[in-house]
């Protein structure tokens, strides 16, 4: 997976500066390297992929940012390109896994929705090999799951957030 780090090598998500992660989250913790159950698959400055811990497929990857970011909400328009990132980064990995990203299942469980607060991107392939439950857990675009391309038209529309009076 060495030579995704040429493809990847950008600060888009951190800008720059050193991860910040949140104490007590996992996710975080996977980011930093201080959990030693879950293993990488690739790692950045910006992202990590991982196996997630129940699989709805056989290849069932999640895509974290390093720093952490509570859920999707949190993004507003200006933050489409870190999302891009984790998409083509997540993609990547498949396709170097022997998967094809037009077979798979991508997208975030919407708040309040979702089992860790830490945005995570779930690559699931393939599809057809999901379970009669997994497939409803991750029903695209329900109020629980959120498809990657839908999550992409929400956010053109979101509008940073300013306080009253600016």
């Amino acid at each position: 997976m060495e030579d995704l780090d040429e493809c990847f090598k950008s600060d888009v998500i951190t800008g720059g500066q050193a991860a910040v992660h949140k104490e007590g989250c996992i996710f975080c913790n996977i980011a930093a390297g201080t959990d030693s159950e879950n293993k990488i698959i690739y790692q950045n400055s910006e992202a990590v992929v991982f196996h997630d811990i129940r699989p709805a497929s056989r290849e069932h990857l999640l895509v974290i940012p390093t720093n952490h970011v509570r859920t999707i909400k949190a993004f507003t328009k200006d933050d489409k390109p870190k999302l891009e990132y984790l998409y083509d980064l997540g993609k990547a990995v498949l396709e170097k896994r022997g998967g094809d990203i037009s077979e798979a299942r991508c997208g975030f469980h919407w708040p309040p929705f979702h089992s860790i607060e830490h945005l995570h991107l779930h690559i699931i392939y393939p599809q057809s090999e999901m379970g009669l439950l997994k497939r409803w857990l991750y029903l695209p675009n329900s109020p629980y799951f959120a498809t990657y391309e839908w999550t992409l038209d929400w956010l053109a529309k979101r509008e940073p957030w300013q306080s009253p009076g600016n």
